[in-house]
This record gives C-alpha cells, structure tokens and sequence, in this order.
C-alpha cells in the first residue's frame, strides 16, 4: 500500500483519535484540579470544546468515507438495483454541491472573523482558527462524496478495513 493509499484511508481517523485523546486528557486534567487542588484551569473547557467542534466537523468526511452517514434510504432500497444506484450518484452530486457551497459560504465567515480580530476568552487564541474547520470540514466532505461517486461509478469498494500487518 502506497503512501497516498494509507492517507486516504487513515487521515481523518489519526487526527479524530488525537482530538478525542487530548480532549479525555484535557478533561481529566480538568477534573484532578478541582478534585485534588480546588480551583480549575481556565482555559481547559474551553480548549476541550474548540478540540469536539474540530471533531464534529471532519467526522463528516470520514463517515462519508465509510459509508457510515446518516440518511434513510427507505425508498431508496424499494427501488430496482439499477435505478438505485443512479439515483445514489444523484444524491451524492447533490452533496458535493450542498457541502462546496457551504465551504465557500463559510470562507466569508472565517475572513469576517479574523478581520474583526476576535480572540478566545480564556487563551486569546484568534477565533477565526477555531472557524477555519468550518470551510475545511464542508471541503473535506465535498472531496470523500466526489471519491464515494468515483467508487461507484467503477465498482471499487471503500478499503474501511484495517490490515492486521498494520495494527501489529
């Protein structure tokens, strides 16, 4: 497996593993400091929720990637095999428009944000990094639903399992 192959197959899961590992930490710390010491850290709660926003928004990529998104496909399933997936690509064109134009539309919001200069309460870190996982989760959303159409249009599966050579 190449290495372009092992980044499209693991990229959002490592940074997805790293945030929720900081957060447990993060929160923990959180937890000990007002437990054993009495007074918590200002900047821990808040740093946890940039880290589960961050979380929130490249999920979406990945349960594209997977094919984990939730949506009822009811009607879907009723239909024959050969109109079902027509209508699948359909359905995925229409989500690579909705996701790029929700990244394009939040790139204002994020120049907005950074034009008026707003930072974090508690570790004045600038805002408008906190937002730049908007545009960069609905890109990254747009990418996997182009991806998940290529599949489908060949036939190729979605490699969603892990080598045992690599886990070991």
């Amino acid at each position: 497996m190449n290495w372009l192959q092992k980044f499209d197959k693991s990229f959002e899961e490592v940074i997805l593993g790293v945030l929720l590992v900081g957060m447990s930490i993060i929160l923990m710390l959180q937890i000990l400091m007002r437990a054993i010491v009495g007074h918590s850290l200002t900047w821990a709660e808040e740093l946890a929720r940039y880290f589960y926003v961050w979380s929130v928004f490249l999920s979406i990529g990945c349960t594209i990637r997977v094919g984990n998104i939730l949506r009822v496909d009811l009607l879907l399933n009723m239909l024959p095999q050969g109109l079902r997936k027509i209508m699948e690509i359909l359905l995925d064109v229409l989500s690579v428009v909705l996701y790029s134009f929700l990244a394009y539309a939040s790139i204002s919001v994020v120049q907005k944000v950074q034009t008026g200069g707003q930072t974090s309460p508690a570790m004045e870190v600038p805002m408008y990094l906190v937002y730049l996982i908007v545009p960069v989760g609905f890109a990254l959303a747009s990418l996997r639903s182009v991806q998940k159409i290529y599949f489908k249009i060949t036939n190729k599966k979605v490699d969603t399992e892990k080598n045992p050579a690599e886990s070991a």
